[in-house]
């Protein structure tokens, strides 16, 4: 069922007007094989909701949990308005299992920093699955990482994405600075040698002392760190637009 959603976003993002402001955003940041690749779609909101709707129906959305409905009263009586789990994530791309499988929906917002502090949201929004369980970006790199022997760890989606587009197709991302039991024995299955590039900031920093602590008798674990003053590799990228023998990597 997800896979109607996925492609019916994915027509979305490239024929409907009001997601010209989605496309603009990715145009800028990835090209797009990198976006067909990755799946990109348009999620509306709930004012433009029946563009999705009027192709694929209410109720594949009702299953997914990606919609609900609330009667609310007002000077015309009672009525019902749908509400969205992806309001104010306009972009969506799948998650996708070791095998290919779409597991769940990741929802990326458009706001400023500021704007989502002042609305308390973050900046990506997954559907209910155990997070904890996968590794984004697996399914598109193992046979890169199997011939390499190596896998970089990065945190966020993007990351990977942006990886993807210059040519580095050895990475994965946590979800988070934090790696658990099953990340960790899924990457062993691929190979020994992991690179840990983890966010610049405290919370990164503290990720890798704790991975280190519970899985150095395990493997191979080394820190490479960028520059201090990019967040990720993400922004690394974005700026200076390199290939991976160019990045300025510091042990």
């Amino acid at each position: 069922m997800l896979n109607s959603i996925i492609e019916t976003s994915s027509y979305l993002l490239n024929n409907y007007l009001a997601a010209n402001s989605a496309k603009e955003y990715l145009n800028n940041r990835l090209d797009i094989q990198t976006q067909e690749k990755f799946e990109f779609g348009y999620f509306p909101d709930a004012q433009h909701i029946e563009s999705l709707t009027s192709i694929i129906g209410d109720q594949i959305l009702l299953d997914n949990k990606l919609m609900y409905y609330r009667e609310v009263s007002d000077n015309y009586g009672y009525h019902k308005v749908p509400f969205l789990y992806f309001e104010n994530y306009p972009l969506i791309m799948p998650f996708k299992d070791p095998y290919g499988n779409s597991i769940g929906l990741v929802g990326r917002s458009l706001l400023s920093d500021s704007e989502r502090e002042e609305q308390k949201i973050s900046k990506y929004k997954n559907t209910i699955f155990k997070k904890g369980n996968y590794l984004f970006g697996l399914y598109e790199n193992a046979e890169n990482i199997l011939k390499q022997d190596c896998i970089y760890i990065v945190e966020g989606q993007f990351d990977v994405i942006k990886a993807y587009q210059y040519g580095f197709r050895n990475v994965v991302a946590l979800g988070s600075c934090a790696m658990t039991d099953y990340q960790f024995a899924m990457i062993k299955r691929y190979t020994d040698n992991i690179f840990l590039l983890l966010d610049n900031d405290e919370a990164g920093d503290k990720g890798k002392e704790r991975i280190h602590k519970k899985y150095d008798s395990y493997a191979d674990i080394i820190d490479i760190n960028l520059p201090k003053q990019y967040k990720d590799l993400d922004e690394y990228l974005s700026i200076n637009r390199c290939s991976f023998e160019e990045i300025d990597f510091r042990m």
